[in-house]
C-alpha cells in the first residue's frame, strides 16, 4: 500500500498539545523534533512527529507571556528541545522533565534568536 499523505502540518491552541501529543504516542508516533521560530509578535513551535514514512508537525504560535505545557511526560527525549527553546527565544515551558534551569545557553538578554523582548525564567518560578 502506498501512502499518499506523507505529510500533514496541524495548527493547534495550547491546550491542545498535551492530549494530542499522548495520542501520537499511543498510536505509536515517535519524536523527530522541536523546532522554534521567533516571529515579530509571537514564537512559533513546530512539534515533528514520525510513524513509518509519515511525518506530522503540530504547530503552536504563542505570545511570549504564554506558558507552554512541557510533552516531556509524554517524550521524555523533547527534554533538550524544549530547554534549548526557552533559553534561545524566552519561550515559558512549564514542568520539563529534566530541567537544566536555562544553563544549556547562555543567551544574551531577550533570547538569542528572539526578534521580541523577553524575560526567561525556571520552571521553579525564579529568575535565572
Amino acid at each position: 500500500m502506498i501512502e499518499r499523505e506523507v505529510l500533514t502540518v496541524e495548527e493547534i491552541e495550547v491546550g491542545g498539545l498535551i492530549p494530542t501529543v499522548d495520542a501520537l504516542r499511543a498510536a505509536g508516533w515517535r519524536i523527530i523534533q522541536v523546532l522554534g521560530i521567533s516571529g515579530t509578535d509571537h514564537i512559533e513551535l513546530n512539534y515533528s512527529f514520525g510513524l513509518g514514512m509519515r511525518h506530522r508537525i503540530l504547530r503552536l504560535r504563542v505570545a511570549p507571556e504564554v506558558e507552554v505545557p512541557s510533552i516531556t511526560p509524554v517524550f521524555l527525549g523533547a527534554y533538550l528541545y524544549e530547554n534549548e527553546i526557552r533559553d534561545l527565544f524566552g519561550v515559558k515551558i512549564e514542568r520539563i522533565a529534566v530541567d537544566w534551569l536555562g544553563k544549556v545557553y547562555d543567551p544574551v538578554e531577550g533570547g538569542a534568536f528572539s526578534k521580541i523582548t523577553v524575560t526567561a525564567t525556571s520552571s521553579e518560578g525564579g529568575p535565572r
